[in-house]
């Protein structure tokens, strides 16, 4: 995998720690912007990012709310540091959606390995369609969040859970709250299609879905639940 380019964002308040392993990171070719506070950390957030790197303790503040928006906007890993290292510490960072969690003094070398195996791992995932249940949304390939109603999260829940990403009229009818499906009722149809309004490429060059006459819909694209 090639790492060179990579973007890391690293928010850390202590300057004898945060500029060695900034410029180390650097010497291995990764594009790295920090930050020494907990507001401009938030303000570059807006910046795209392939990882994420948190201190957890900050003057004005918990570098897990750092962790928590972080997640939020991105799909992409990110490693806590902290000078504690109690399992209770560690359970709370995993629960916010902390991909790794190192205590210091770190040895770099293992942080690196940290970084390339979590960057090889979602680099495997990037290709994928994520559906995440704790904010009922759908993330594409490039990053982008598209917030779902209730009756969208469950037909794409149907769709996961079904091998071949089909999904049949009945299926449909169901999530709608209807008996059966009617060969004049076409509110599976008007559903599917608001969907691809809402996810579909302007382009419309990629197809998102493909109907099967008669008998129902398959998604085109990797999908997935979201697993932090």
């Amino acid at each position: 995998m090639t790492v060179g380019n990579k973007n890391i964002l690293f928010v850390e308040n202590d300057p004898d720690f945060r500029e060695p392993i900034e410029k180390l990171l650097k010497l291995e070719k990764f594009n790295v912007i920090s930050a020494s506070n907990i507001k401009d950390g938030v303000k570059l957030l807006d910046n795209n990012y392939d990882l994420a790197i948190f201190d957890t303790k900050f003057i004005e503040g918990d570098g897990i709310e750092l962790l928590k928006i972080y997640k939020e906007k991105y799909k992409k890993p990110a490693i806590l540091l902290t000078i504690k290292n109690t399992l209770e510490d560690r359970i709370e960072a995993l629960s916010y959606g902390s991909d790794y969690y190192l205590a210091k003094p770190i040895i770099f070398d293992e942080l690196l390995a940290v970084i390339r195996n979590l960057l090889k791992k979602y680099e495997v995932q990037s290709n994928y369609w994520i559906l995440d249940p704790s904010n009922v949304s759908l993330t594409d390939p490039n990053n982008k969040k598209f917030k779902l109603t209730n009756t969208e999260y469950n037909i794409f829940k149907i769709i996961i859970k079904n091998s071949d990403n089909f999904i049949s009229r009945n299926e449909i009818f169901k999530v709608l709250g209807k008996e059966e499906a009617s060969s004049t009722d076409r509110s599976s149809d008007m559903l599917i299609s608001r969907i691809r309004k809402k996810i579909e490429p302007v382009s419309k060059n990629q197809k998102i879905f493909t109907s099967i006459r008669g008998k129902g819909y398959k998604f085109t694209q990797l999908i997935k639940f979201y697993n932090n």
